[in-house]
């Protein structure tokens, strides 16, 4: 069939007038498709003026673009997740609060009103003074064992100047 200037189109052979497939549906389906449909045309315009070579060049490319995107799929999959981690944030607890201290060198503990994830923690103590007076004279130090419930510090050199610790827990995963 000759090409024309046309849209593409798909030509089947009229069903023969004597056309009577017997047997099951897959039998008179399977009949059709041999007689009818197998016999069937693509009619694409200008198709004929591409060469054997043309279009092994043109297979030749589209094999090769299927190469490319399958490359750019890879890099995506590994770029998302670069970015996933870059952008995966720490989980940050804090908590924090005063502690009333006295005038003489003791010992005070500290309970969490909700438990840290676990005893790895970081802990800040800082004094709060009532006076001019500098409370950092004092010192302050973590004493004991940490626990995800809490923990205890101790105050030596005592004051009357600090009448406060405020204390910071930071734990980050």
């Amino acid at each position: 069939m000759d090409n024309q200037d046309s849209n593409p189109q798909i030509i089947f052979p009229n069903v023969p007038d004597d056309f009577c497939p017997s047997g099951d549906w897959r039998n008179i389906f399977q009949t059709f498709i041999d007689t009818v449909l197998a016999n069937g045309t693509v009619n694409i315009p200008d198709l004929s003026d591409l060469s054997p070579e043309a279009i092994a060049q043109l297979t030749t490319d589209v094999a090769n673009l299927q190469t490319e995107v399958n490359a750019i799929q890879a890099n995506i999959v590994t770029i998302e997740g670069n970015i996933t981690t870059l952008l995966a944030r720490p989980v940050v607890t804090i908590k924090t609060n005063q502690t009333a201290v006295g005038a003489s060198d003791q010992q005070y503990s500290v309970s969490f009103a909700s438990p840290m994830p676990s005893a790895t923690y970081s802990i800040s103590l800082t004094p709060i003074s009532n006076s001019a007076t500098n409370p950092t004279a004092r010192v302050y130090l973590v004493n004991g064992t940490k626990t995800a419930a809490g923990f205890q510090f101790m105050v030596e050199a005592a004051s009357a100047d600090t009448t406060f610790v405020e204390w910071t827990a930071i734990h980050t995963t």
